[in-house]
């Protein structure tokens, strides 16, 4: 055995079971970019109507009409004028999804109460044909808020609330799978419990057969954010729990997944004594949902007095980490879009970071997402351009960016024996770190391996420079 093997096995066997606290927030953000698109208001399940591919970012809004705005510069500008994307008449609560090749997909519903799917194949220029998703025939039954996701197979999963089984204004759950790539999808499949009234859903699916959905409805008499598994790509599903931790209420949730952990984030609300406590907790199930952990608090105001609302939160995964968007008002302040993520797992938050750039901010419906590079882009709608009535609102985006210092795990901005020893165990126990992979990928070759531990060791004793 070399010295560097002796080495590496004494710095395992001293530092295996050291914990790493979760650091500052390493984002910073930009300013806020106006996409123009007026009167714009809407709704989006799970908050999930932005995407990006590299610096290519897209974002689907709704007027009356559905539109897709793009930007080529990493979300410092974007085209005008947006394209259409919806091929009905009227369109409204899109939801949007970007695979690795580019591919746009985007669920809309339409004026007659149906809900729609369509893509793009050539960056957004173009849109396919609607396609109808919901396979009722009662006229303008009440199908609303679609949320849609893709898998790496290219699958395409639907979810959507739906009026058909329960008198007006109750609502259920539905789901559809498309196997040929949106041409045609299956049968519906209601997802919320017989009986029993569910909204606000969101979906995710893995490549091995498990689709996940969640939503705001009711399990085993338990009224709350309700976690339901399929193990046969949504033709049916077996398992439901609640992901929420009562006495903790549930809004809208926003879900995100990296088998076989499931995060869940919601605007959340509880009494204390006296006082109602605001918060957005997320919770979190290491077992493909099976069990979830109890939930933590991702918000960092302790205020709970003087915290007016927190309204929407949009969850993203990005490699291992949960990155979370949300909107929150405080006594004092206008409304807020916040921005924090989790390096372990979940069990802690960086400190929050405020997304918008305007102090006057009235923000509502965020949404984020996270490009290769670790980059994060937030939308919102925002009343900025008409401050009298505050009807006109426009979508802002703000784009955040991580700071790099290659080979600092713990970021602390220093190049140290600990940083040392936090690659280690990434490489050979898998652990995690705070670090986004970039600081730990000393070669940039895309994977953990112990030449980066041997880059790691020369920079730090020896001062020799990474190669990339």
């Amino acid at each position: 055995m070399n010295t560097l093997s002796i080495s590496a096995g004494l710095f395992l066997f001293a530092f295996t079971s050291l914990a790493f606290s979760q650091p500052a927030n390493i984002y910073y953000f930009s300013g806020d970019v106006d996409l123009g698109v007026d009167f714009t208001l809407f709704q989006s399940s799970g908050q999930h109507y932005i995407g990006a591919k590299g610096d290519t970012v897209y974002v689907v809004t709704s007027n009356g009409w559905t539109w897709c705005s793009k930007s080529t510069d990493g979300g410092r500008t974007f085209g005008w004028p947006p394209v259409r994307v919806n091929s009905t008449a009227e369109a409204y609560n899109p939801s949007m999804r970007v695979d690795t090749a580019g591919v746009v997909y985007v669920a809309y519903q339409d004026e007659y109460a149906d809900i729609r799917f369509t893509k793009s194949t050539d960056g957004g220029v173009s849109f396919t044909p609607g396609i109808k998703v919901n396979d009722d025939t009662i006229p303008e039954t009440g199908q609303e808020m679609p949320v849609i996701n893709i898998n790496n197979k290219g699958q395409i999963f639907v979810a959507w609330q739906d009026q058909r089984n329960i008198p007006r204004p109750g609502r259920t759950v539905f789901t559809a799978t498309s196997f040929d790539g949106g041409l045609s999808f299956t049968p519906n499949v209601q997802v919320s419990e017989p009986g029993t009234t569910a909204g606000g859903p969101d979906i995710a699916a893995d490549d091995s057969g498990k689709v996940y959905a969640i939503y705001v409805g009711t399990t085993s008499g338990q009224r709350g954010i309700v976690f339901a598994r399929s193990n046969d790509s949504g033709q049916s599903y077996s398992h439901y729990t609640l992901a929420n931790d009562p006495p903790w209420s549930g809004g809208s949730p926003s879900l995100a997944i990296f088998p076989p952990h499931i995060g869940v984030v919601w605007p959340a609300s509880r009494v204390v004594g006296d006082s109602l406590e605001i918060t957005i907790r997320f919770s979190t199930s290491g077992d493909y949902g099976q069990t979830f952990f109890p939930s933590v608090r991702v918000d960092d105001d302790t205020t709970a007095d003087f915290k007016l609302s927190v309204l929407q939160a949009s969850l993203f995964i990005h490699r291992d980490t949960f990155f979370v968007s949300w909107t929150e008002e405080r006594l004092g302040r206008f409304r807020d879009v916040l921005f924090s993520y989790s390096a372990d797992t979940g069990r802690t938050f960086a400190p929050s970071k405020q997304a918008n750039s305007d102090t006057l901010t009235v923000a509502g419906s965020p949404s984020l997402a996270l490009n290769e590079g670790g980059k994060a882009f937030v939308v919102w709608l925002d009343p900025r351009r008409d401050p009298l009535f505050g009807e006109n609102w426009h979508p802002f985006v703000s784009v955040g960016y991580p700071f790099h210092l290659k080979g600092d795990l713990n970021l602390d901005w220093l190049l140290s024996a600990t940083d040392v020893v936090t690659l280690i165990n990434a490489v050979f126990l898998n652990l995690p770190f705070p670090a986004p992979f970039e600081n730990a990928d000393a070669n940039c070759d895309g994977i953990l391996r112990p030449a980066d531990v041997v880059l790691e060791l020369l920079a730090v004793f020896l001062y020799e420079p990474f190669p990339c």
